[in-house]
């Protein structure tokens, strides 16, 4: 339970590293790459898409892989699926969160406590919120295919959890292609995101049952 959790506040809406060198500049006037993503998220009612997981750590000899599958809707509405090489749930429906591992519910009430904590961070980064608040000091760069944004935590709960993320997006579409989440320079989650579906029709039932 508490491993999947703790890929979501450190690890993964949607993801290779790339460094700053690598043809990314300092986007002259942030603002409008800012406002550009943020009606790009403004437009977007749902959101699917499939997902692979990258964990790097320096527990590991080599990085952890794993596949699955997210849906957003507008309002507060996540399912966040793993389903290779183990099966977990995260399910958030305002306020209403649901957690499933390998087909059995987790209701302890510390596992719903640390749920809740991570539901404000998953919306933020999903919905585009994230660029409208003060949690966090965003640097915004740019190549000739993307816009990378690279976000510091000024919240000190943030902090405990997150030292960077790194948000990429592609120039044209201004869909999120790939996340980093960052914990420090030996402990990192990436996510790459394939067969993004905008303003599709997903079922309510998808955020309240397993």
């Amino acid at each position: 339970m508490f491993s999947m959790i703790r890929l979501l506040l450190i690890s993964s809406l949607f993801f290779s590293f790339i460094s700053i060198s690598d043809g990314y500049t300092l986007v002259k006037d942030s603002s409008i790459c800012s406002r550009k993503i943020l009606e790009k998220s403004t437009l977007t009612n749902t959101l699917s898409a499939n997902f692979s997981e990258r964990k790097i750590s320096s527990l590991y000899n080599t990085p952890k892989t794993a596949k699955g599958k997210l849906f957003f809707k507008k309002n507060d509405k996540i399912r966040w699926e793993h389903f290779d090489p183990n099966h977990q749930v995260i399910l958030i429906n305002g306020k209403k969160i649901k957690y499933q591992e390998n087909h059995k519910e987790i209701k302890n009430t510390t596992s719903t406590m640390v749920v809740k904590k991570i539901q404000k961070l998953m919306l933020n980064l999903i919905n585009g919120n994230f660029l409208a608040q003060k949690e966090f000091l965003i640097n915004y760069y740019e190549n000739n295919q993307n816009y990378k944004l690279i976000l510091k935590p000024l919240n000190k709960k943030i902090g405990r959890y997150l030292s960077e993320v790194d948000l990429i997006f592609d120039k044209n579409s201004l869909e999120l292609k790939e996340m980093e989440l960052c914990e420090n320079e030996t402990e990192k989650v990436e996510y790459t995101f394939s067969n993004i579906q905008i303003n599709k029709s997903i079922d309510d039932s998808n955020f309240s049952n397993f």
